[in-house]
């Protein structure tokens, strides 16, 4: 089950980090938990295309699959500034995500990407 579960997250990334929306909600199981410090009541899809639109970059750092759990290093640069966001997600047996939470590195957000905050106080 590994490989598939790499799979599913190599297309996650790949879906969220080239803004391909549909992508997205074809991985997503049809209610996940969705768990995020960054503007919890917004839309969840939008935000995660919207912040990698805002970034230069966005590469792995690590990897690491453990049964249908996937835990992602992100490098994030915007400018000559790197940070990092790390995600967790949950693949079913039929290669759904189930659960995504993401942390993000809230100070760097605050400082170079403010708009990402406005909805979220």
């Amino acid at each position: 089950m590994e490989t598939a579960v790499e799979d599913i997250a190599e297309r996650w990334v790949a879906a969220w980090t080239h803004g391909r929306t549909s992508d997205l909600f074809r991985l997503l199981a049809a209610a996940p938990l969705i768990e995020s410090n960054l503007d919890p009541d917004g839309d969840f899809i939008e935000i995660l295309t919207d912040y990698a639109a805002s970034l230069d970059a966005v590469t792995v750092f690590s990897q690491t699959v453990i049964d249908g759990r996937v835990a992602l290093v992100y490098n994030c640069t915007l400018g000559a500034e790197t940070f990092r966001l790390a995600e967790f997600l949950v693949v079913d047996e039929v290669g759904l995500v189930t659960e995504v939470r993401r942390v993000y590195d809230l100070d760097a957000v605050e400082r170079l990407l403010p708009d990402l905050l406005l909805g979220s106080s």
